[in-house]
């Protein structure tokens, strides 16, 4: 996706240059859905974009696998190869959006986990109705497999050392956590290799990823948990960006989400245009499980100085003085947006008016 929205932002923008993807499927896919609609065999589309987008914008699709990123003298000056497996492909800017790896278990069971299109289709082979099935993992994508695993017929234990993507959700983290035991098995500890796992047909290991910097390696590129970049997504190496799940911002915690992936992507087509960066948007996480649509934009968890704001059961702000600086909320999507506006506006609010369920959050955005 983020490779794809860099191609899609330039063309957005007038860049007029070439325009390559190299990536291993047949098209730009949309990776959400693998955990959910598509897993359980609904009717999903996949493609980001159908193929005549490709011809009417001039962006080449090469369905080809990158083994490294190099440099060659040319023409007195340097510029970047591309190597993949059957091509070498020059450039004078290389955007690297090889995303992240999933960690796995070594155990004396299958094992499988979930990333790529491929990845799903094994695990909606495996998962048959009675299939034995546990699911390990603490995050956003274990409680969406065993939601999937379940509605497909599988009997379903997970196995989590503590409630899921609390950071994500903050206190409705709970919510969902009661809801996922009440649909499942939840063994509340870490699934290792002393576990008894004998009556279990497959395991899926939901238990976080690894950027994928192989094709970075010996560029001269520097790596420390990803692709090290600064502001722009610059790297290290002139003409090198690298955005998405692979890189980690100079100074802060890698990002492993949708939403940095789309954000990375806008930010650096505007360090390749030389344009403004429009103002950063908060970041916005979703997860769909069991039922329960839950979204979070900003950040929840509240620090010393701020406050954490109820709205009923299933809404939660974070405020510091008159500023919104996050939200959560199951199951109510307008909250979400009004949220998001109210913090990317700078909209001045008042604690008790968000937390009476009586005021439209609209009014507040006045």
């Amino acid at each position: 996706m983020a490779g794809f929205s860099v191609a899609a932002g330039l063309r957005d923008a007038g860049y007029t240059g070439g325009v390559t993807i190299i990536d291993p499927h047949e098209t730009a896919l949309d990776r959400p859905p693998l955990s959910t609609e598509y897993l359980v065999g609904d009717d999903v589309e996949l493609a980001l974009a159908p193929d005549q987008w490709f011809v009417d914008n001039a962006v080449t699709w090469i369905q080809d696998t990158v083994l490294r990123l190099n440099q060659r003298p040319a023409h007195g000056s340097s510029r970047l190869v591309v190597e993949t497996l059957t091509e070498q492909v020059e450039a004078d800017e290389v955007v690297i959006a090889t995303g992240a790896v999933p960690k796995t278990l070594e155990l004396d069971k299958p094992v499988y986990t979930l990333r790529s299109l491929a990845d799903a289709d094994a695990l909606r082979d495996a998962l048959r109705p009675g299939t034995s099935v546990a699911i390990a993992g603490s995050g956003l994508l274990a409680p969406e497999l065993a939601t999937s695993a379940k509605h497909l017929g599988a009997n379903v234990t997970a196995f989590t050392p503590q409630v899921p993507a609390t950071q994500i959700f903050g206190e409705l983290a709970d919510v969902l956590y009661t809801t996922m035991t009440e649909q499942v098995e939840v063994v509340p500890r870490r699934l290792t290799v002393s576990e008894n796992l004998d009556h279990f047909d497959i395991v899926i290991a939901a238990v976080g990823v690894e950027p994928a910097v192989t094709v970075a390696e010996g560029s001269g590129v520097s790596i420390d948990d990803g692709i090290v970049v600064d502001d722009g997504y610059r790297t290290s190496l002139a003409g090198v960006y690298a955005i998405g799940d692979v890189c980690r911002k100079h100074g802060q915690s890698r990002q492993d989400h949708w939403d940095h992936g789309r954000a990375s992507a806008a930010r650096v087509v505007h360090t390749i245009m030389g344009t403004q960066p429009d103002a950063p948007t908060p970041q916005w996480v979703w997860s769909d499980q069991f039922g329960h649509d839950a979204q979070a934009v900003g950040r929840v968890i509240p620090q010393a100085h701020e406050q954490l704001v109820h709205r009923g059961d299933n809404v939660i702000f974070v405020v510091d003085g008159d500023q919104l600086i996050g939200a959560a909320a199951v199951d109510d999507r307008k909250v979400i947006r009004a949220a998001t506006r109210m913090i990317t506006r700078g909209i001045a609010v008042d604690p008790d008016q968000l937390a009476d369920v009586e005021m439209s959050l609209r009014q507040l955005l006045r």
